[in-house]
């Protein structure tokens, strides 16, 4: 392991002294006299986070990369900077720095948070236990308006509301934080609209995914937080972009600018001893009455989507909740009855062979691993996924009737309510039953046992679950557990589709290279899998068909090894330690 001390003096050699007004609008000389504080300390240049000194190990410990992307962003990089780590590797950190150095010198005042509404309080909590610094959320009891606090942690989607834009809009922030600034790469949003209108001195975004296949994104993000850096939109792709081979130009040049706005870390370059991931998949032989039901929904489903292809999602959640439980397949056949959407003789016959299944078999596997934890595992903590809300009330359920001590995670709980589930489960441990509304941004590094009950047919959604868990932080082997049964889309789905792109051997970034093509040209991951299911005449063509996507996955690896390539030639100038020229 890594020694994950951090050397407090941090020097660069001949940095020249920054001409003030660089840093301050005109029409903001009103922070001149701060921004001095901020720069110089007792009359003493620079060369070190002073407010580091304050930061308690025990609460966090910080990594040289972090360190050195936080000095960069505020002395080297005019105090607006695009955090472009790779997934992991630790931006809130970095920003924590940030602003904690921030307080320290007293610089500023009023600071605004922006994050996805499910990461709101987890930002509140690490500004607080990790760095001492109080924000409210918008999200608390007390919190009354933007216009009557300084320190504000938001989902974005609050700030841009009806109800509070015109507050946020009209304040004059110091320090702008914007979490997961992918989302703003659309100009043609409210979103963008709202970052573009705010008024502040300082600014720090948060993105994994600087660049993607569109060229458009990358030109957006860094145009919000510095504008002009690139110029025109028009004249960025006249200087950068080859269409014809649909690359970039001009690297040298790119790499300069880019230098001027972004901190980047890989793996790689951090040299982070992350721990080992094992991953098994247990495919189980269904009952008879499990394989009957299987069959009679995905007869149905093929048959009813070549007569009415308007159906097509409610026909492809039902080929996905058939392989979750019995629970999750009965709301949605029950609400189609409902609604008169579907032959109803078709859809009762359904219902009748879900009721008849006595025994699931995924909930006699998940016993044994959930048991086998409890024995082995520190307070027998597991987290387990499920689609479905239905899925997931069975399998508490059937936990608790076996005394097992429960938890419940979904989006439809309150922000704070999440907060108390995540909390509850750290300290009473058992098992944390949740949906894919934990599958992004949360830090859940106290477990190392995950299972997924269902799986997705999109790989990106399978490794935002392990990320959740397989992370800085983690000193132990993560066990990941993969439930199929056999003979099912699930099965194909793993075995066609999964391993043949390695998939629990990429990242999240790496995951995403390679399926942007496919999104990108409108047929998404998931569709493409279910046009599979319904278009097979045959178990043998379904299986060729599999085959063949996953010959058309391997091309897109290919393609997205290069372009990983074209990006560490881009973004070589940013590694610790690296040459400028």
């Amino acid at each position: 392991m890594p020694d994950d001390r951090v050397e407090l003096n941090i020097s660069h050699e001949s940095t020249p002294e920054p001409n003030l007004s660089d840093y301050i609008p005109s029409d903001h000389q009103k922070h001149l006299t701060t921004l001095r504080a901020l720069r110089l300390h007792a009359g003493q240049p620079d060369d070190e986070l002073r407010s580091l000194n304050e930061v308690s190990e025990e609460q966090v410990k910080l990594l040289e990369h972090q360190v050195e992307a936080a000095y960069r962003a505020l002395f080297e990089m005019d105090g607006k900077a695009l955090f472009a780590d790779e997934v992991g590797l630790g931006k809130t950190i970095e920003t924590g720095i940030v602003l904690k150095e921030m307080h320290y010198r007293d610089t500023v005042d009023s600071v605004l948070v922006l994050t996805p509404a499910q990461l709101a309080k987890q930002w509140q909590g690490e500004l607080r236990e990790k760095f001492g610094l109080d924000f409210i959320c918008n999200y608390d009891s007390d919190f009354v308006d933007f216009a009557s606090h300084d320190r504000v942690i938001s989902s974005i989607d609050t700030a841009k509301s009806e109800r509070y834009r015109h507050q946020v809009v009209s304040k004059d922030w110091d320090v702008l934080v914007l979490d997961e600034a992918h989302y703003v790469k659309n100009e043609e949003t409210d979103r963008y609209d709202l970052i573009r209108d705010l008024s502040y001195d300082y600014a720090f975004f948060l993105t994994a995914t600087p660049i993607q296949n569109e060229v458009s994104d990358l030109y957006n993000i860094v145009s919000l937080l510095r504008p002009g850096v690139f110029g025109t939109y028009e004249g960025f792709r006249r200087r950068f972009v080859d269409d014809q081979q649909e690359t970039l130009d001009n690297r040298k040049e790119l790499q300069e600018k880019l230098r001027e706005v972004m901190v980047r870390n890989t793996r790689d370059d951090t040299d982070i001893d992350f721990t080992d991931r094992e991953i098994e998949t247990k495919r189980f032989e269904p009952t008879q009455e499990e394989t009957e039901l299987y069959d009679a929904v995905s007869e149905y489903v093929q048959e009813e989507y070549s007569q009415n292809a308007g159906q097509k999602l409610v026909l492809m959640t039902l080929q996905k909740e058939v392989v979750s439980s019995p629970e999750a397949l009965k709301r949605t056949a029950e609400k189609q009855m409902e609604e008169g959407t579907a032959v109803e003789s078709r859809i009762r016959g359904i219902i009748e062979k879900a009721d008849a299944v006595d025994e699931v078999t995924k909930l006699q596997r998940l016993d044994e691993i959930v048991a086998e934890a409890r024995e082995n595992v520190e307070k027998g903590r597991v987290i387990v996924f499920t689609q479905f809300r239905a899925t997931q009330r069975a399998v508490i359920d059937r936990l608790q009737e076996q005394g097992d001590t429960t938890h419940e995670f979904n989006g439809s709980l309150s922000s704070e309510e999440k907060e108390d589930v995540v909390d509850n489960f750290r300290e009473e441990g058992g098992v944390m039953v949740t949906t894919d509304s934990m599958s992004e941004g949360r830090n859940l590094q106290f477990c190392n046992v995950m299972v997924n009950y269902d799986l997705p047919w999109n790989p990106m959604r399978v490794e935002q679950r392990i990320g959740r868990v397989h992370r800085i932080g983690q000193d132990r082997r993560v066990y990941i557990f993969n439930l199929a049964l056999k003979d099912t889309v699930e099965e194909y789905v793993l075995d066609k589709l999964y391993h043949k792109i390695d998939l629990f051997e990429q990242s999240v970034g790496e995951l995403s290279s390679i399926l942007t093509r496919l999104e990108d040209s409108g047929e998404g991951f998931e569709e493409e899998v279910f046009e599979l299911l319904v278009n097979a005449d045959s178990e043998v063509n379904l299986e060729n068909n599999f085959e063949e996507m996953a010959v058309d996955l391997n091309e897109q690896k290919e393609i997205a090894n290069k372009v990983e390539e074209f990006n560490t030639d881009v973004f070589s100038s940013f590694e610790l330690g690296g040459d400028d020229d």
